[in-house]
Order: C-alpha cells, then sequence, then structure tokens
C-alpha cells in the first residue's frame, strides 16, 4: 500500500509559495486541478460537505487508468485543503503503480508513506501543517470523512486509520491540555476573564480605543459568548463593521453607564479612563463588584491602580508573559502528543502488514455496519460513559465489551463478565454484591461481590434482560451513586466500576410491557450499540471464515482450505446463531476432514440442504427456519442440550428460554 498527502494553504499570504519537485503519482495537472478547486471553494465559502465539484474530482481520480486510487479522502478547513490518496489497499503495494518527479503546482506541497500518515493523525486532531491548531478543521475532518464514506471513497486503510484517530483524540483531550489552545493575548485574557468570572455568558464588556487589534478582540469575545459588548472608540471613528455591539459616550459619568465587567483601553482611549479617581468612581458605581481592566497600550504601568479593591488589573506585558509561558508549556505537550502519533503510525504499518487487517480487538469485519461500530468504540471507550448492547445472540456482545475495556482508561484492570440469566435472583445479588457473615443460611463468611472485586475496572452484565426487579432497584442505586450494600448490611460501600450490559431481547419492549424498569433503561442506555445479525453483512462471511480456519487449523495443527461449493452454502445460510455458529462449524469441519479440502458433506446437516426458494410466495418467516435448524440440532445431539447450545453458538439459557416458547406456542416442541 502506498499513501500520499498534499495539502495547500488557504491564506492569500502563502498562497503563491511554489513546491519544490516531488516524486508524485499524481498528475501534475489534476494537482492543478485540485488546487483550483479548493481555491474556489474557499473563495466562495461553499460548505466543502456539500459541494459536488469535491466528489466530482475524487470520482475523476477514481477513473484514472493509472495510477489505481483506491482510498481518498479531501479536507477543506478554513486555512488548509489536504488530499488523501491511497494505491495498493488490496494488493498490498510497497509502493505507488505509477509515479513521477514533477513540480507541483504552485501552492502545493506533498508528504508520503509515513509523513502522510502523520499528516492525517495531525489532522484529524486540529494540527495544521504550519503548526498552527484550529478546532474548526476537527469538524471539517470529520465532515469530510463522513462524506467520502458516504460515496464510498474510503477503505480498509482510511476506515482503519479513521478509527485510530478518533481513539487518539480522546486521549489527548482527556490527558492534555492540547485543545486548550492559548497562543495569543485575546486568548490569555478570555482565559483571565473564565477565572474571575466563570462563564461570560452574564458579562459584559467595554472596548475603548481603537487599533488593528480590536476586531479580532472583539470576534474573539463573542466567539467566548460574551453576554453584551459595548465600544467607545475615538471621536471621528467608527467601531468595527456588523452588530457586534453597542456605541457609548464616555462623555457621561461613570455612573450613567451599563454594568460593565471587562473594561479593555487600546489606544487613543480616552485618557480619564486610566486614573486611579475615575477607576474608583467605577467601581463605587457596581457597589465594588468584581472588574477586569486590561491596559493594551504600550504605555507604562499605570501607578496605584493595583490596590484598588476587586479591580484586576492587567498590563498588555502581564498578558504577554502568560503566552510565552503557555509556548513553553504548548511545546512540551505538542512533542507527547507528537509521539503517540508516531507509536499509532507505526502500529498501523504493523497492522497493514499483518493478516488482520479487518480485525478491531478480537472481532472481524469489513462491512459498513461493522465499520460503524468500531467508529462508535473508538469514540466512547476512553470515557466512563455506561454502554448498552443489543443484538442477537451470536453477534458478539462479549467481544464489544472487551473492545471497549482494552481500549479504554481502564484497561490495565480487570473486566469481569456475568450472565445475569445464568443465576437464580438470592445467588446472582450475592454474587455481585456480595454478602456479610449470616445473611442468609449457608453464609458462614464475609464475601466481597463481584463490584468490589472489580474496583476500577469493568463489569460486563451480560443478559441484563433477565434480572430481576429487586436487582435493578440496586443495579440503578450504584449507576446513580456509585454506592453498593452487601446482602445482610447497611454499610454503604463506594466503588468506581464502569458497566457495559448488554442483551438479545428488545430491552425497550421490556419497558413498555412493565417487565423492566424505565429508569434503569436510560440509565444504561446512555451510548445503545446495535449489532447486526451475520445475516445482514454477508459481505463479512468469507473474511470471518478465513479467520476461523486459520485459527482452527493452526489449534489442531492440520491444514484445510474450504471449496468454493461449501463457501457458496455458508453465504446462503441464514445463520440463525449468528458469528457464533459459523465458528462452530468451521471448527467441526476443520476436525472432521480427513485430507484438507472441506467440501459440502463436511457441514451440518442443515447448511448442506439446498438454499431457501427466492421465490417470495414459497421462502419460510426466518422465525420458523429457525425453529426447525434448533429442533433438528437438539434431535440430532441426542437432547443433550448442552451439546446442542455449543453447536448452535448460543447459550444453554437462551436455549432452553426458545424451547420454552415454542412449548408454549404449540403446546409440544413440534
Amino acid at each position: 500500500m502506498s499513501i500520499q498527502a498534499y495539502y495547500i494553504s488557504l491564506n492569500a499570504a502563502s498562497a503563491g509559495k511554489t513546491t519544490a519537485t516531488a516524486e508524485t503519482s499524481l498528475p501534475p495537472h489534476q494537482a492543478a486541478a485540485w488546487a483550483a478547486i479548493v481555491r474556489k471553494l474557499s473563495a466562495d465559502k461553499t460548505l466543502p460537505a456539500t459541494s459536488q465539484a469535491v466528489i466530482d474530482f475524487a470520482r475523476t481520480l477514481q477513473a484514472l487508468p493509472q495510477p489505481r486510487y483506491e482510498e481518498m479522502l479531501i479536507v477543506i478547513g478554513e486555512q488548509f485543503a489536504e488530499l488523501y490518496l491511497i494505491t495498493g489497499t488490496t494488493e498490498n503495494h510497497s509502493s505507488p503503480s505509477h509515479s513521477a518527479t514533477a513540480p507541483l503546482p504552485t501552492g502545493v506541497a506533498m508528504l508520503a508513506e509515513q509523513d502522510a500518515i502523520i499528516q492525517y493523525f495531525r489532522s484529524a486532531l486540529g494540527w495544521l501543517p504550519n503548526g498552527a491548531h484550529a478546532a474548526t478543521h476537527v469538524e471539517a475532518f470529520r465532515r469530510a470523512h463522513a462524506l467520502a464514506a458516504e460515496h464510498g471513497l474510503t477503505g480498509v486503510a482510511l476506515n482503519r486509520l479513521f478509527q485510530r484517530a478518533l481513539w487518539l483524540y480522546e486521549k489527548v483531550r482527556l490527558d492534555t491540555d492540547f485543545f486548550h489552545n492559548v497562543a495569543a493575548v485575546d486568548e490569555v485574557l478570555l482565559e483571565v476573564a473564565g477565572k474571575i468570572f466563570g462563564g461570560l455568558k452574564q458579562r459584559a464588556a467595554l472596548l475603548a480605543g481603537s487599533n488593528d487589534e480590536l476586531p479580532r478582540v472583539a470576534a474573539t469575545l463573542q466567539r467566548a459568548g460574551i453576554g453584551r459588548l459595548y465600544f467607545a472608540p475615538p471621536a471621528g471613528e467608527k467601531p468595527p463593521p456588523g452588530d457586534a455591539g453597542q456605541v457609548i459616550s464616555l462623555k457621561t459619568e461613570a455612573t450613567h453607564w451599563p454594568l460593565i465587567d471587562l473594561l479593555l483601553l487600546f489606544d487613543h482611549a480616552e485618557p480619564h479612563l486610566f486614573t486611579r479617581a475615575y477607576l474608583q468612581k467605577i467601581m463605587q458605581a457596581r457597589q465594588q463588584a468584581p472588574l477586569l481592566l486590561a491596559d493594551l497600550t504600550a504605555a507604562a504601568a499605570r501607578d496605584g491602580l493595583e490596590k484598588i479593591y476587586n479591580l484586576f488589573y492587567f498590563r498588555r506585558r502581564d498578558l504577554e508573559g502568560m503566552v510565552e509561558q503557555n509556548a513553553k508549556a504548548r511545546q512540551q505537550i505538542d512533542a507527547e502528543v507528537m509521539s503517540w502519533i508516531r507509536a499509532e503510525v507505526q502500529q498501523f504499518c504493523q497492522w497493514l502488514a499483518s493478516e488482520d487487517r479487518f480485525h478491531f480487538g478480537s472481532m472481524v469485519g469489513r462491512s459498513r455496519q461493522m465499520q460503524q461500530v468500531f467508529e462508535l468504540i473508538a469514540r466512547i471507550a476512553q470515557t466512563d460513559i455506561t454502554v448498552l448492547i443489543e443484538g442477537e445472540s451470536g453477534t458478539g456482545k462479549e467481544l464489544v465489551a472487551r473492545a471497549i475495556q482494552q481500549s479504554s482508561r481502564r484497561a490495565q484492570r480487570a473486566l469481569i463478565a456475568v450472565n445475569c440469566g445464568a443465576l437464580p435472583e438470592n445467588l446472582l445479588e450475592s454474587e455481585l454484591f456480595g454478602h456479610v457473615r449470616g445473611a442468609f443460611t449457608g453464609a458462614v463468611s464475609h464475601k466481597p461481590g463481584l463490584f468490589e472485586e472489580v474496583d476500577g475496572g469493568t463489569i460486563f452484565l451480560d443478559e441484563i434482560g433477565e434480572m430481576s426487579p429487586a436487582l435493578q432497584v440496586k443495579l440503578l442505586r450504584f449507576l446513580q451513586d456509585g454506592e453498593i450494600k452487601r446482602v445482610g448490611s447497611n454499610a454503604v460501600l463506594k466503588v468506581d466500576v464502569r458497566v457495559i450490559a448488554a442483551t438479545n431481547q428488545h430491552l425497550q419492549t421490556l419497558v413498555h410491557e412493565g417487565k423492566f424498569r424505565s429508569d434503569l433503561y436510560y440509565r444504561l442506555n446512555v451510548i445503545g450499540m446495535q449489532l447486526p445479525a451475520l445475516r445482514e453483512r454477508p459481505e463479512d462471511i468469507e473474511i470471518l471464515t478465513q479467520h476461523f480456519l486459520r485459527k482452527f487449523t493452526s489449534r489442531m495443527r492440520k491444514s484445510a482450505t474450504l471449496l468454493p461449493a461449501a463457501l457458496g452454502q455458508l453465504r446462503q445460510y441464514a445463520w440463525p446463531g449468528n458469528v457464533r455458529e459459523l465458528e462452530n462449524v468451521l471448527e467441526r469441519a476443520v476436525a472432521l476432514t480427513s485430507n484438507g479440502a472441506i467440501d459440502v458433506v463436511d457441514l451440518p446437516t442443515p447448511l448442506r440442504k439446498p438454499a431457501v426458494s427466492t421465490n417470495g410466495a414459497a421462502r419460510l418467516p426466518l422465525k420458523e427456519i429457525e425453529r426447525q435448524y434448533i429442533l433438528e440440532t437438539v434431535s440430532a445431539c441426542n437432547d443433550n442440550y448442552d451439546e446442542a447450545a455449543r453447536v448452535l453458538g448460543i447459550g444453554r439459557t437462551t436455549l432452553w428460554r426458545k424451547l420454552k416458547n415454542y412449548l408454549d406456542q404449540n403446546g409440544d416442541f413440534e
């Protein structure tokens, strides 16, 4: 695989710079066309996410005979535009299929291979090629990726990079002050005002005087949500254009002014505003409420102002000193984040060279449904948000829980999985919350529960829909307050545990039926994940098959390949047991094959039957197909429910519940 990144500054001051000759797979005239498109969009203020010109250009690149661009991403921010091109994704080429050494168009720069991947991660963090940081670029980057995915421009490589970029963004946000970008006087001023007043929504600022800096300061205050903005320009001058604020006269007494919380003095401001006597009048009119005074002129310090009660006085030199301090801290943060980016690049290259290119944790999938699941995991893993995973049996709910835990800040702590449907209510309560000696017959000693044992880690509550109403109340209390009580004790214990719950039932339906508490449902469903059934993502069957074949041939120390006819049967089957059933079918096939070639005869009986007719009138309902398959499997296992559950790829409790439903509906299993 080869990846190249092209970028262009949309700043008129740097747009005319010429880039040196470089080896590029993008024909120079195509690079020039891209540069022209992004400059036009920038000049027209066209929203890139709705621009057909971007998609049309991407289609033009895809249509080129050489090189074959298999994936691409076009990001157009406020200051820079970027173009990422990937070739050889499927063939795993190590170099471009076509390259030429030619001067790039004016203003266009190029990065290749690892440098291009580094720029991709920087772009995802809003870290621009010129070293600046822009939160708006993060938004542009994510919009661009959503647009590319919608139009089929992304593939396995860009999807993987995007998932890791989302994860890295959360790590940087939680572990550093990278996004707390205070690199200019107006930003430092905003930070100081926030520390004095908290929020600025209910505050007012007066900008007196005028210079080139004033419009930027006014814009910064507006972005921060300042409540009211007033201007006092010198005689004969106008305030910044637009409806930014109201003009007031400083010739009136301070007692007649609006209530001002921030007084910012620029060049040519009225001289009396700098005097101690006048500022004391302002403070008296404010009843000594805090006032931030910022002298943004180049004048020397005003004597005696520091002694006025509740007047927070800052000179330009003070604010510039804070900028210098922040710049030093920023260098350290940038160096740390850059080390994380380089580690991500190394991991990506290792992943690219492995056979696990469709893996995310222990999950496998290339379908859009699974890519969306992987992206969501990357977004939420490093938070402590409660997650509810819904999906049919065998879709991989526990694998999702483990992927979340392994990518989280709790990765070094334990994850304990509990099947809520496998234990009676009293045993489950003791298992989860523990008990004290004498709490019930047989409780001969104190026993900590799983919530205590996994303190600092994660607990996975499978089959949460089977939990009794009484236990639902105790779980709700923990989710609300982080507190538990052992059975038989009134002592309250505080524990720090992340909860991930899962169910193969539709919990919202159970809520409507009164079988599950609505308040607990909404506490669990902070982030809801719906896992697709295997029949809904047939494009994943082949790569799952190859994954399981590698797994079981290695474990059993034998070689085996799947013949096309057998693969065709796997693709046509409905898979009521989902991925777990497919795994068990392939384990059985590898174990039974004698010549290393798995054919249709090596598959279980239900899979050897001809595919169900595609004629709508003759097609059986999915539930009936599932019923027939389950009953046939149970019969083939001589009513051994443990063995039947293993073959079906579902839990024994799930199997028993389905059989009970068949009995209740028909009066007999048959």
